[in-house]
């Protein structure tokens, strides 16, 4: 796999030199840069700062996707201990092969605690609620933690859920109860986030290869947070924003037998998410295309718009 990254040009071929360096202001309002001392390079740096741009300009465009998929997670069941059900399964099946034996544990545990999730109104409550899920051999630390980051950490401890589900089912909270589309689909009532809690992007292939293509120094869940984080890159109006890097990825990313994954407009993909913004494909084709420049490097970015033999993998085109 990284023969092929390099011979693409989505891994850099010399060392990455790490500097210390200091962020600077933006011209897009609206987010913010953390001025603290970090370890990208210039290049990597500048880099992540036109792709976050991009994120804020178009962040409509994915909004109506996910709200697409929460309207169908959420409002179907009539309590806010079933909505909770909906979403765990929702985001524990969304794993390119979840593994129904060693989720079942975490779904009796859910069962036998139910209480706990139907009676929740806040974030604390639904962390109580999913520290109840917890594999019996874990013992629960005290450390004082943000609340959406030990939401996380419980829920990285139930059978079956790692590190990308549990980042996956934090998003979704979150964004069902923050952003105004999902108005209708609110289900906790004491609901607040701090700006300092910095959340986790649920990291997949997608967004690996983006970062491999970037030539970060890194492409598992930890090394490209940890990028994140020190970019201080965020946007106040959407803590999650960093995760619509799925979808630009899942829309201008290929994969083939003989040409591996490939950056290159992939408009059926667009075409088979139910609740895509179809209306819109002109204006969000432009952006892809866009999006595409950014992470593909100039010297291997002459690909067919798409070629034959393209698939999800079996993944539900949604998150």
């Amino acid at each position: 796999m990284y023969t092929y990254r390099k011979a693409f040009g989505c891994k850099s071929a010399p060392p990455i030199v790490i500097v210390w360096i200091r962020g600077g202001e933006l011209a897009t309002p609206g987010f913010e840069v953390s001025k603290r001392k970090d370890t990208l390079t210039d290049e990597l740096r500048g880099k992540l700062e036109r792709i976050f741009d991009l994120l804020v300009r178009n962040r409509q465009f994915n909004e109506a996707v996910q709200h697409a998929a929460y309207r169908q997670d959420v409002l179907p069941w009539p309590d806010t201990g079933s909505k909770l059900q909906s979403l765990l399964h929702s985001k524990a099946h969304m794993q390119s092969s979840p593994k129904l034996d060693v989720l079942m544990p975490t779904w009796k545990q859910l069962h036998q605690n139910y209480d706990a999730f139907k009676k929740a109104r806040s974030p604390s409550d639904l962390n109580e609620a999913l520290w109840t899920l917890a594999k019996p051999n874990i013992v629960r630390d005290r450390d004082n933690r943000p609340v959406f980051e030990e939401i996380r950490t419980a829920l990285e401890k139930a059978a079956g859920f790692g590190k990308k589900t549990a980042a996956l089912f934090v998003k979704s909270i979150v964004e069902i109860h923050t952003l105004p589309i999902n108005h209708d689909l609110r289900f906790l009532p004491d609901f607040s986030i701090d700006p300092q809690d910095r959340l986790k992007i649920p990291v997949d292939t997608v967004i690996e290869h983006i970062f491999g293509c970037l030539g970060a120094p890194g492409e598992d869940f930890t090394s490209i947070n940890v990028l994140i984080e020190q970019s201080g890159l965020s946007f106040a109006d959407r803590p999650t924003l960093w995760d619509d890097l799925w979808f630009w990825g899942f829309i201008t990313q290929m994969s083939g037998k003989e040409t591996g994954r490939v950056n290159c407009i992939n408009e059926p993909k667009f075409w088979s998410i139910l609740g895509a913004p179809v209306d819109n494909w002109e204006q969000i084709g432009a952006a892809a295309e866009e999006f595409r420049q950014l992470v593909q490097p100039v010297e291997y970015a002459s690909f067919p718009t798409l070629a034959k033999g393209n698939s999800v993998r079996g993944r539900r085109p949604i998150r």
